[in-house]
This record gives C-alpha cells, structure tokens and sequence, in this order.
C-alpha cells in the first residue's frame, strides 16, 4: 500500500501528516497488520510516482492532496502545484502499476477522476464535493480499520462512509467506490494473499474445498476443485497458487 501526499505549504491544504499518521496507526493495531505494508512519501511530484510504483509494487494506491478540474494536483520545482492529467496518469498506472487494484483520492472533488482510474485500476475511489480535512482523515482511517479487519473493499467502504455519515457528512462528502469492468469490489480483499482470513465454517462445500479419505489405511488427498489427488504437499500448494487457504482441508473418514 502506498500513500502518496503533496501539498504545497505556501499554498496550504489538508493534514496530511495526520492522515498518514492515523492510517499507520489503524493498520498496525489490525487483525491482519501483516497482510498490509504500509509506505508513504510526502511532497510529491509527478515524476516521483513512477519510482514508488516501481520501487514498492503496491496494490492500493491512496493520494492525499488538492484536485482540480484537469486531475489531482502535485508539487512544482517553484513550491507550488500542478494538476496531473487524468489520461497520462491511467496510462502511468496501465504501464507501471500493473498490481494496483485500488485507488483511494482522498481529495475534494475527485469523482471523475476516480471513475475515469478504476477502467485500468479495478476499483476507485474518489469525492463527488468538497470535503473537510477531519471527515477525509476519518474517512481513511476507518476504510483501512476495515480492510485490516479482513473485509473486502466494497463492504469496508460502505462501514467507513458510514460512519462519517454519523458525524454528519452530507452526500457531497461521501466518498464514491467506482469498480472497473471486471471488479468485483464486494470480493477484492486487500490483503497479501498469505495473510487471507480463512471463510467461515459452514460445513462442507465440496465444489470449493479439499478433504482427506482413509482408503486401506492409506491417507490420500483429494482435491474437488480439480479433480486429483496427490499428496499433502502438492495439495497444499495447489490451493496456495489459487489464493486458497489451506485450512480449508476437512478429514473425512470412508466407511465403504
């Protein structure tokens, strides 16, 4: 995860240092902390974003900072800002930022933008209005509250826009989620897929898990989803290349 900020301090803006400082603290006090790495990088300009792409990998992308009519706005040489380009900033993402699943623009008036990012990203989200720095900060600090909780990113956005909607938020400070062509954003989790909470037990489910028969004394593993069986070890591993946690193996004794 990558939390990018620029604001020029003649100009003046929102507490970014805040915001980064209380989405740290969220994300370490979660459940999964493990699942999420946190990086940050503070006065941004436009061609620092193509290293911290290349440099970290990240699957979100999170931006603090002003907006305007052309795109979200960086740091110039003279102190003060300039607006990025939407178009060139999707293309940078297409190129470059080929793990980014989501982008948060925690930025007044960044809705089109955000729509315009999820077509090459998977899910967007961004301020139909003007929004005030507390209820942006609140904002973040509760979505990553929910994400390192294990939720997706659709329900974690709904929770967080939630509660800033109890503190009075009106539909203008509603941040929206945009989800690209083929998102599924009540699906998309976050998390490293090592960290991935394992599903609720609700019995078996044989077309999407794996169990163990005793068949003459011989442990044999089957795994349903593809229709093998192989050992422990090559189970365990194929369920690690599908995302799937190995916990999910149930024992089952054959009585026939």
């Amino acid at each position: 995860m990558l939390m990018l900020s620029a604001v020029a301090t003649r100009l003046g803006g929102p507490d970014t240092g805040t915001e980064q400082r209380q989405v740290d603290q969220v994300i370490r006090a979660a459940r999964y902390r493990n699942g999420l790495a946190l990086h940050t990088a503070q006065a941004v300009r436009g061609d620092d974003i193509l290293g911290h792409l290349l440099d970290y990998e990240p699957t979100v992308l999170h931006f603090s900072g002003h907006a305007s009519d052309t795109g979200v706005r960086v740091l110039a040489p003279d102190g003060g800002d300039v607006p990025l380009v939407t178009r060139g900033l999707a293309d940078l993402l297409a190129a470059a930022g080929k793990k980014v699943r989501l982008v948060v623009l925690n930025a007044c008036g960044t809705d089109f933008i955000a729509r315009d990012l999820a077509q090459v990203t998977g899910c967007a989200i961004g301020y139909p209005g003007e929004v005030g720095d507390q209820t942006a900060i609140t904002f973040a600090a509760q979505f990553y509250r929910c994400v390192g909780a294990g939720m997706a990113v659709g329900p974690a956005h709904r929770a967080a826009a939630a509660v800033i909607r109890m503190y009075g938020a009106g539909d203008g400070e509603i941040p929206v989620l945009h989800p690209g062509p083929a998102a599924n954003p009540d699906i998309l989790s976050l998390l490293h897929p090592a960290h991935l909470p394992p599903p609720p037990a609700q019995g078996r489910v044989p077309n999407t898990t794996a169990f163990l028969a005793h068949r003459t004394g011989t442990k044999r593993y089957y795994a349903l989803v593809t229709g093998t069986t192989d050992s422990e070890e090559h189970l365990r591993a194929e369920l690690a290349s599908r995302n799937m946690n190995a916990q999910w193996i149930q024992v089952e004794n054959n009585r026939g």
